[in-house]
């Protein structure tokens, strides 16, 4: 018995099993080498030249912009009509290296430049950061490069739309084409971003992995280990020694009304999950079937039916059925094998149960008593008796 509900139990989790690990490693193919990236740390990006910055995760002190050469506008929408329309990110192009490398070298240096994308929290900061840029490009006084900003993101290429846009930026400045493929890289930095997104998205998709990773070898390791049988084997124990042998025996002779359910002569075992229950029917105390209609604008488009089975510590379980006749025959069935249970439902009963246990219980009682004189009694009558006909019809 056990190793058929193991079996069971394994067929009913491994595709929910398979799913978990290919969207474990779909996010970690997906996210993973930008946690890795995190995970090492950013380089300083003032250390790196024009021909070392692609795909470097980098941190900067961003002091001076060269201008904006494109707004990422968000627009809201309502019913098809523009609602309102923000400025989400600004695109500033800026130096390579950073500006003491152009001030303090020995040679005579060509301005590099590199595209960087700054999200709308940092706008005051931006802001300033315009307006100083303005006054040096002016004077030439680095004083007035008295606002900083410490930036930290990936190095990213460029799409096609925001390419032309930086081509048009420099363009307008009298770059030739010459002068836009030797000093304007083609990438750009993302301002508290790795390459597949915000820093929070990577690492809560990386948490996302290894959690469904865990599960999933925790669910595979319980089924194929017994351990959605571990409860069923532990009620068992505890009524008896023999319990289990018992419930062995019953299991493989029960019948099988609808899938996933057995009804043995002393047993109703719940198989419709992977966790398998046990009922003992002489702690079954009360059952009836349960259906709920699902309604759409008014109309039902669906039912469903379940069997509320009342265990004698008032413990409710359900039963998920596949339809009313099935209903019908699960609980006929118990009828029969469960003298000491009440079957079926009325306003009554439930009160009874709720608030006056004690009576319902010898509701029960009573029933069982019934059952069972009723039983002798026609035991009695069938009986074989060597002096006369064993079938008491006959003449």
């Amino acid at each position: 018995m056990l190793q058929k509900l193991k079996s069971m139990s394994l067929k009913k989790v491994l595709p929910g099993i398979i799913i978990m690990f290919l969207i474990s490693a779909g996010l970690l193919v997906y996210f993973g080498p930008d946690f890795i990236t995190w995970v090492k740390g950013p380089v300083t990006f003032e250390d790196l030249t024009i021909d070392e910055i692609e795909n470097q995760y980098v941190t900067m002190t961003f002091e001076l912009t060269w201008g904006t050469y494109a707004t990422q506008v968000t627009t809201t929408t309502q019913n098809g009509r523009k609602v309102s329309e923000r400025d989400s990110m600004q695109y500033h192009a800026v130096l390579v290296g950073g500006l003491d490398r152009y001030l303090y070298s020995t040679e005579d240096l060509y301005w590099e430049f590199i595209g960087l994308a700054v999200p709308a929290k940092y706008f005051d900061t931006t802001k300033i950061i315009d307006k100083n840029s303005d006054e040096f490009f002016e004077t030439y006084d680095l004083r007035a490069l008295d606002k900083t900003m410490q930036i930290t993101g990936q190095i990213v290429p460029m799409n096609d739309e925001m390419l032309r846009y930086y081509r048009q930026f420099f363009k307008e400045a009298d770059y030739t084409d010459e002068e836009f493929a030797a000093y304007c890289a083609p990438y750009y930095i993302k301002v508290d971003s790795l390459s597949r997104g915000a820093v929070e998205i990577v690492l809560l998709m990386n948490a996302v992995a290894a959690i469904l990773f865990v599960i999933a070898l925790y669910m595979l390791i319980k089924a194929l280990t017994g351990g959605y049988q571990k409860k069923l084997v532990k009620a068992l124990k505890a009524l008896g020694e023999m319990e289990l042998e018992r419930a062995d025996s019953d299991y493989e002779t029960a019948s099988e009304p609808t899938s996933g359910i057995r009804i043995g002569r002393n047993y109703l075992f719940d198989c419709t999950t992977a966790k398998t229950m046990v009922y003992p029917f002489r702690q079954i105390a009360w059952a009836y079937t349960h259906q709920v209609n699902h309604q759409k604008y008014g109309r039902t488009i669906s039912t469903t039916y379940s069997i509320m089975l009342f265990t004698e510590d008032k413990k409710q379980h359900t039963l998920s059925m596949p339809g009313q006749a099935i209903c019908n025959q699960v609980i006929d069935e118990l009828n029969r094998k469960c003298p000491a249970g009440i079957f079926g439902y009325s306003d009554q009963l439930k009160q009874m149960f709720n608030k006056n246990y004690d009576e319902f219980t010898r509701l029960r009682r009573q029933k069982e008593a019934d059952m069972n004189q009723a039983q002798g009694f026609a035991d009695n009558t069938y009986s074989a008796d060597p002096n006369q006909n064993s079938n008491p019809y006959n003449v």
